[in-house]
């Protein structure tokens, strides 16, 4: 059987990994991003119908009211945060989170987040 260096470095590599994974792995875990989590969300639509200089002009905005929660809280304190944008914003966003979704579907996304699972 022929070595060749690449095959070396790849043994060398998983032995590694494997020498050290439960390190890694706590890592990982004490590094890992705490996002806050959704509670409920509720929204409000406000219109500018005209104004002293443009008359007869809509001028639609959403104002949204979003109600997280810190996953560390131990009673799970909930924070109230605002957005208010216009509705080209709001589009704007709503593709994005599209997108976004679309990708968790792929099977590579599918693939870390099983190997994530595992870790935690």
């Amino acid at each position: 059987a022929v070595v060749s260096p690449q095959s070396t470095g790849v043994t060398c590599l998983v032995n590694s990994y494997t020498d050290n994974r439960s390190i890694l792995v706590d890592i990982v875990r004490r590094s890992a991003v705490q996002s806050p989590e959704y509670r409920s969300m509720e929204w409000r639509l406000e219109c500018q119908l005209s104004s002293r200089s443009l008359h007869n002009t809509v001028t639609p905005n959403v104002l949204t009211r979003w109600r997280l929660s810190d996953p560390q809280s131990k009673n799970l304190e909930t924070k109230d945060t605002y957005l208010n944008c216009d509705v080209n914003t709001l589009q704007h966003i709503t593709e994005s989170l599209r997108a976004a979704q679309l990708e968790l579907d792929t099977f590579h996304a599918r693939k870390m987040c099983r190997n994530l699972a595992r870790i935690g």
